[in-house]
């Protein structure tokens, strides 16, 4: 990772991933190139403010880290992935520093892993045409986490992409 940092000096990038086992040379590597980093825990609280305070205590501003909860995707663990970052949220607006940085949500690869995305037609008729259940299935799992706060979401599918972009046009509407 300190080559991509080095070689992407200055770009301002978002680079990791930072656990708790590498997070020493990936926050060093995003101070000396002036980059950004993510921050992943998996879906524990006390875990991701932990590696929030050691990566701060590095010297990295709060506002540079970005927090990977390692959600889970629809019907493989979201229920508990949602619950998580909402106690993670309301943690934020409780004032606590160490929660309040953005959330980067791989939904594409989680959604994916679901084999209700990937089961072939012929196994399971009764569930719909392939490609519109894997489209649907990250479309779901993206507008989830959106509501329960994330701020950056990574998707696979152009698609899914449109479908969420327009359930956000229209959560933006104006009651009248």
């Amino acid at each position: 990772m300190a080559a991509v940092a080095e070689a992407a000096a200055g770009e301002n990038l978002l680079i990791g991933l930072a656990e708790q086992d590498n997070y020493k040379s990936i926050t060093a590597a995003a101070m000396v190139h002036k980059h950004n980093v993510i921050a992943r825990s998996p879906l524990d609280i006390n875990i991701c403010k932990q590696l929030n305070i050691l990566i701060s205590e590095m010297g990295l501003p709060l506002e540079r880290i970005v927090i990977d909860p390692m959600i889970g995707g629809l019907g493989y663990g979201i229920e508990y992935a949602y619950s998580i970052m909402e106690r993670a949220r309301l943690g934020a607006l409780a004032n606590d520093k160490m929660l309040s940085m953005p959330m980067i949500c791989t939904v594409g690869y989680e959604a994916n892993r679901a084999k209700e995305a990937n089961a072939p037609e012929e196994e399971f008729p009764g569930w719909g045409e392939l490609h519109d259940r894997a489209i649907l299935w990250e479309t779901l799992t993206a507008t989830a986490l959106l509501q329960v706060g994330a701020s950056i979401l990574l998707m696979r599918n152009p698609a899914a992409v449109r479908l969420v972009q327009r359930n956000i046009a229209d959560l933006m509407e104006a009651n009248v």
